[in-house]
């Protein structure tokens, strides 16, 4: 094995410069070396092993024998492997030239795998986003097209009907808007998402903020909005603006889907992980009707609704639980969503307490 010594010596630390996961194979399609990254993703790769133990898929192998034959010099696929777990791969294998003989068999082979899963997926749920977004806007879109063609014809005199198709009209723009503000929103939020914020948001002022901004609503809709602050204080690690972006959205719901039940309940409490860690638990609690079990793991869906008519009816876009659970990540916290039919609904909020409090305690 003294040529693949050599081989492997020379190779590695190109190995080790590459990101997708590399593999060193002899002509004979044993594994000479391979980077830190090939390791982690197929674990049972060691130094000797035949391929077709580590892989044994059918499509990886013909591309290997037809490079290791010298009848192509690179050959690409695409191929699924299914264990430990399923994931499918872009797969290159380059064929090493050997200088010393004159052969067309290549003295070692290039594997190179990059898993594209996580790429499929983001496709797919990108493509679902933009058809799901692009029928929301069509619905107004239609609703202001035909009212604008009813004025321009039958209702072209008519005074009343004018006035009161233009209130239609201006409260489906107004739809529109919403709509468009809020994927704008759930954007810039998922690209953040990665960046924890490290300012000092005290969550007592941020949820006074919150039910002031709504009083006037919960009012008009006859909702009383109850507050139990169990702290004087409540310091977490986040951004102000969002952490009340937050508890608006969800006493916003409450009072619109839950205002039957006369009262909205918004409590906030400090609570110790089992490893002993702060967090505060922010919950709104409403009377309403309730959600059945199973639209329950949809809710934070975008654009899934339980009653898309009602939905619409109120105002809602169907983003407002998404943007909500894309925050609560963004600062490391977690949602919990409760109800039953009847009993009304109980969102939780979990976030970590900012360690100011006790270091100075």
């Amino acid at each position: 094995m003294p040529r693949e010594n050599d081989i492997a010596r020379l190779m590695l630390p190109v190995l080790e410069a590459l990101e997708d996961a590399a593999i060193l194979l002899s002509a004979n399609l044993e594994v000479i070396a391979a980077n830190a990254r090939a390791l982690a993703d197929f674990p049972g790769l060691e130094e000797g092993t035949s391929v077709s133990q580590a892989f044994g898929q059918k499509l990886l192998l013909e591309a290997l024998c037809s490079v290791a034959a010298g009848q192509r010099r690179v050959e690409t696929r695409q191929v699924e492997l299914y264990e430990p777990f399923r994931r499918r791969l872009n797969v290159r294998a380059v064929g090493l030239p050997d200088t010393e003989e004159s052969t067309s068999r290549p003295r070692a082979i290039l594997l190179l795998l990059r898993d594209i899963s996580e790429e499929e997926r983001l496709a797919r749920t990108r493509m679902a986003f933009i058809a799901s977004a692009s029928h929301e806007l069509r619905t107004p879109v239609s609703a202001i097209l035909g009212l604008v063609e009813t004025l321009r014809g039958p209702a072209r005199d008519d005074a009343a009907a004018r006035e009161r198709f233009l209130e239609m009209m201006h409260a489906q723009a107004r739809r529109m808007t919403r709509l468009i503000d809020d994927m704008l929103s759930l954007s810039r939020i998922e690209a953040m998402r990665h960046e924890p914020p490290s300012d000092t948001v005290d969550l007592v002022l941020a949820l006074r903020t919150v039910v002031r901004d709504l009083a006037d609503k919960a009012r008009e809709a006859g909702v009383k909005i109850e507050t139990v602050f169990e702290e004087d204080r409540a310091l977490v690690r986040g951004d102000a603006g969002q952490l009340e972006q937050i508890f608006r959205n969800l006493l916003e719901n409450a009072i619109t889907y839950g205002g039957s039940g006369g009262r909205v309940r918004l409590r906030l409490r400090r609570r110790r992980t089992r490893r002993g860690l702060p967090y505060f638990a922010v919950s709104v609690r409403d009377w309403g009707p309730g959600i059945e079990k199973k639209h329950i793991p949809h809710l934070t869906e975008r654009f899934y609704r339980v009653d898309k008519q009602t939905s619409r009816n109120r105002g809602g876009t169907g983003l407002g639980l998404a943007i909500v659970k894309h925050l609560v990540q963004r600062h490391r916290g977690r949602l919990r969503i409760e109800s039953k039919p009847g009993k009304g609904a109980l969102f939780t909020v979990r976030l970590p307490a900012s360690q100011e409090r006790d270091r100075r305690a």
